[in-house]
């Protein structure tokens, strides 16, 4: 680290809404000149803590100070007046303004009877962009830009505040690894410029390649602050968990039985190009592709979401009808990338989540029996241990590891042949993570076929039988478990 001033502290702070503390007594300090990893499970409080210092939530007990002095926050506006910039994951931008509009939103600067200086804003954007390495048109819409631009835009924003700690909350979830690269220069740009950068992130090896210090919450507690150097990933699974997980990638299933997917010369009007690929009964088949490579394309495709322009499916030798979900009928289920805008109805409660395409079995004359329908849930939420106060808590109020299984218990239920999970660890934690991995191989030894898209490459490497990889809606590569390694996928990813 540049210095040793502490920019941000943080002195027990505690946080409670009805029902649940939040924190309890947490401390942390951000120095100028520091990368600061924040980890812990989902739950564990980190939204909570960054809510407080973005001044949208307010603490109930603790103090926060800045540059040595006590800070008062009594709203988003205090919080960012005082030097903090919050980057959330969902980017808070006007995508229809230009990028010099939106890196000054808040202060334009102004001429004599206060209009704007279109001039001074664009060579002051243009000045702020440069100082972080980044060449964009100050004029250009921000709609036009890539996922990591428009983040980068947020960090330019900061600095037109004179920010001098960056809050970053899950900032690589839908980068490419090579957008991921030019974030991480420009987050080591601002360590070099004097700045404290709070980084929160499931990723460990982001963690452990980018940060200098590492602060582990779980269940709203401090539970420790290490060095990097001196800590290594399976000592913070330890802490964020509670409990040591020995193994994140089981591999417990062994030999695959018959073809049951069969996949030929899929093709989409827009991405696919003629995709075949074959899974057998007992088999975990990885795909993985950079952003826009058609991983998604294909999994929707399969399932009949998406209308094929050519080729065929089937399942155990049964030919399915192109376009339609009555794939589900034949054994076919598909784990959707987008939990909560494509999978779960949020409103609703844990087991009505799960029952929804099965209503067929706890009906009669179209009344639901629930006392089957409940006592059938209760099954999938010991199997899969699901955390949850009841099985009628509203599904939007579980953590994003728990809504992840609930969607799969809805699959399980279904007596599927075939499963697709497309980014089934996406957003969630590490505890949660290895869950996941242990289901898919539990399903694997019951004998399911299982497609895992993932863009996650050690999640790819450890629970993949063989990997195919995708580049511009084709297959371009395929490799066995053994055979495979990172250069070896990426020079496929990228042909």
């Amino acid at each position: 680290m540049n210095e040793t001033r502490a920019l941000l502290e943080v002195r027990g702070i505690s946080k409670e809404f009805p029902g649940v503390r939040a924190l309890a007594g947490v401390d942390l300090d951000v120095q100028a000149g520091e990368i600061h990893a924040l980890v812990g499970e989902n739950g564990a409080g980190k939204s909570t803590l960054i809510k407080i210092l973005a001044g949208i939530y307010r603490m109930d007990a603790g103090a926060i100070r800045f540059e040595g002095a006590p800070l008062e926050l009594h709203g988003a506006h205090d919080s960012l007046r005082m030097g903090i910039k919050v980057v959330f994951q969902e980017l808070a931008l006007i995508k229809g303004l230009s990028v010099a509009e939106n890196v000054f939103l808040e202060s334009f600067p102004l001429r004599a009877g206060r209009r704007i200086d279109w001039k001074m804003l664009r060579t002051r954007t243009r000045e702020i962009l440069s100082s972080i390495g980044l060449d964009i048109d100050p004029a250009v819409k921000v709609e036009r830009l890539t996922t990591s631009q428009q983040q980068m835009v947020e960090i330019a924003r900061a600095l037109s505040h004179e920010a001098k700690v960056v809050i970053m909350d899950e900032p690589t979830s839908a980068l490419t690894p090579k957008e991921v690269e030019l974030l991480f220069a420009v987050i080591r740009r601002l360590k070099e410029m004097g700045k404290g950068v709070l980084y929160v992130s499931h990723k460990l090896d982001e963690v452990f390649s980018l940060c200098d210090r590492v602060t582990v919450l779980r269940d709203g507690q401090h539970i420790a602050t290490r060095p990097i150097s001196e800590t290594n990933p399976n000592e913070l699974v330890t802490d964020m968990v509670g409990r040591e997980i020995t193994a994140l990638f089981p591999h417990t299933h062994g030999g695959r039985g018959e073809c049951v997917l069969s996949v030929r010369g899929l093709s989409t009007r827009e991405k696919l190009k003629e995709v075949s690929l074959d899974v057998h009964a007992g088999e975990v088949v990885g795909v993985f592709g950079l952003l826009g490579a058609g991983r998604t394309e294909l999994a929707k495709a399969i399932f009949g979401l998406d209308g094929a322009s050519g080729g065929a499916v089937s399942v155990r030798g049964a030919r399915l009808r192109r376009g339609t979900t009555h794939s589900a009928r034949s054994g076919l289920g598909l784990l959707t990338e987008d939990r909560k805008g494509e999978g779960l109805v949020l409103q609703m409660s844990v087991s009505q989540n799960m029952t929804l395409p099965s209503l067929r079995d706890f009906s009669t004359l179209g009344w639901i029996r629930s006392r089957t329908e409940l006592s059938r849930s209760r099954e999938f939420v010991q199997r899969l241990s699901i955390r949850t106060p009841s099985l009628k808590h509203k599904v939007e109020f579980l953590s994003g590891g728990n809504q992840q299984k609930v969607l799969l218990a809805r699959w399980l239920m279904k007596r599927l042949t075939v499963i697709i999970l497309d980014e089934p660890t996406r957003g969630i934690d590490v505890g949660a993570k290895a869950e996941i991995h242990r289901l898919i191989d539990e399903l694997a030894k019951e004998g399911l076929a299982v497609l895992v898209m993932t863009s996650e490459m050690p999640e790819l490497l450890g629970v993949s039988d063989r990997i195919l990889v995708m580049s511009g809606g084709r297959v371009t590569g395929e490799f066995d478990r053994n055979d495979a390694t990172q250069e070896k996928i990426l020079a496929a990813a990228i042909a």
